[in-house]
């Protein structure tokens, strides 16, 4: 009998040209101080002991300074991801009501190209939704190859919410957090990168939001009963969140809490984790189409 070839159906690895922008823009000295400040990292999760806010920040100015960096930054790097379609990029963001969910997920795709990133917001379950477990609507939102995603709410909701409202038993809360671990841990098997934010709002600041959405007409209409429920019952959110961001963070998806009551430092803090993330992908730039180089129209003058 022959013996099958193994060059046969053997995936060869793209060839790689330069890396984009080898020199970080987060270090490694920034990086480890990010992680020990904002990384749970087998931390116990007490959201109470988790800064909302820093007493010494940088100016405004300097920290939209910083923040166009990041973004122009954030965009060559997004595109490499692209370019190369290979690896995935799934960014989580959740938070109590007001901690800036849409704020922060404006602030990052700002000068992003729409090819590069999207965002998908996990509403209210709809009738199709619920008759599925709870992370069959989410799996079929993940990134393909090349591609980043940005789940605005995304399946946490499917067990905070339960424990909210519904006092589930703890049974079913181990069973499901069970399926996020298992879920999440198949995806990175996958080549997906996922980076996990928990935006940290302090009760007093988001009682305060949610009076500037009152006494303004134009945000008065987003102002839901879930909302007045939300602000009514800060801890018991609060508390429901800790057992799930202690039970989720994982070596292959930490969970990174970050102070949110300041809205351009949480916009800054979240960008610097996302370039870092992206920088220690190892992204390159994909080698051109052999057909492409080897054409005669790059040796002609003009046409």
């Amino acid at each position: 009998m022959n013996k099958p070839d193994p060059k046969i159906n053997k995936k060869r690895a793209p060839k790689r040209s330069e890396k984009v922008l080898p020199d970080a823009l987060v270090p490694e000295s920034q990086w480890e101080i990010l992680g020990q400040a904002c990384m749970v990292n087998g931390k116990a999760v007490r959201l109470r002991q988790w800064p909302t806010r820093y007493g010494d920040m940088p100016s405004k100015e300097s920290m939209q300074e910083r923040i166009d960096q990041l973004s122009e930054r954030l965009d060559r790097l997004l595109t490499c991801l692209y370019a190369q379609g290979e690896r995935k990029l799934l960014v989580i963001f959740q938070g109590m009501d007001t901690a800036g969910k849409d704020g922060v997920a404006r602030a990052i795709m700002r000068g992003i190209h729409p090819m590069s990133l999207r965002m998908v917001s996990f509403k209210v379950p709809s009738e199709i939704e619920e008759a599925h477990d709870f992370l069959w609507r989410v799996h079929a939102q993940v990134p393909g190859a090349g591609q980043s995603i940005i789940f605005n709410r995304s399946h946490y909701d499917g067990v905070v919410m339960p424990i909210i409202q519904d006092g589930v038993g703890q049974e079913w809360i181990d069973q499901h957090i069970r399926q996020i671990n298992d879920f999440e841990k198949m995806l990175v098997e996958s080549d997906t990168t996922i980076l996990k934010i928990f935006l940290n709002i302090s009760r007093e600041e988001q009682h305060q939001r949610m009076l500037e959405r009152w006494e303004n007409p134009d945000k008065r209409w987003k102002l839901t009963e879930a909302d007045l429920h939300a602000g009514e019952n800060y801890s018991l959110y609060a508390n429901a969140y800790e057992t799930v961001l202690e039970k989720t963070c994982t070596p292959h998806a930490p969970w990174w809490i970050i102070p949110a009551d300041h809205k351009g430092f949480r916009n800054l803090i979240t960008a610097e984790i996302l370039v870092g993330t992206l920088e220690r992908m190892g992204l390159s730039w994909p080698e051109p189409d052999p057909i492409v180089t080897k054409s005669e129209f790059w040796k002609k003058s003009s046409i």
